[in-house]
């Protein structure tokens, strides 16, 4: 009986041993996964682009559309038609702009996640299919399309 008793302690203080040294490793590796000035080391084009996506996508939301804008074209000649369409086309330019780069930075962050979560794309995809399924009238990042 002492016997058995001995080896079911030594098996537990071996599985507790192993158990440790799994913990320590997976510590390391979430330190790894975490540590973002190396993440900025080795990409640091992404986070220059997400800064630059973030600070414009603040500046558009705390800014009003009538206050703070330069003086448009049809402002300052007065050949542009009264309607504006000059404005218009500069106005639809910068939206598409924004557009552009919120989705590509969308893209690019979903692609690095990807990459760093194992079966991320996976219940991304499910997420996508699920929220389609409740409002199909979003893209696939979520805006509206009409």
């Amino acid at each position: 009986m002492d016997e058995t008793a001995n080896q079911i302690e030594a098996q537990i203080d071996r599985t507790r041993e192993r158990l440790g040294s799994n913990l320590r490793e997976l510590e390391d590796k979430v330190d790894a996964a975490t540590d973002w000035r190396e993440h900025f080391r080795e990409r640091p084009y992404l986070f220059l682009g997400a800064a630059f996506i973030g600070g414009v996508a603040l500046a558009s939301a705390v800014q009003p559309k009538s206050a703070g804008r330069a003086p448009s074209a049809a402002a300052l000649n007065p050949r542009v038609n009264a309607n504006g369409s000059v404005q218009e086309q500069e106005l639809e330019l910068w939206d598409n702009v924004q557009a552009a780069l919120v989705g590509l930075a969308s893209a690019k962050i979903k692609e690095y996640i990807g990459e760093l979560v194992p079966g991320f794309d996976e219940h991304y995809r499910r997420a996508e299919r699920r929220s389609a399924a409740i409002d199909p009238t979003t893209t696939s990042i979520g805006r509206a399309t009409g």
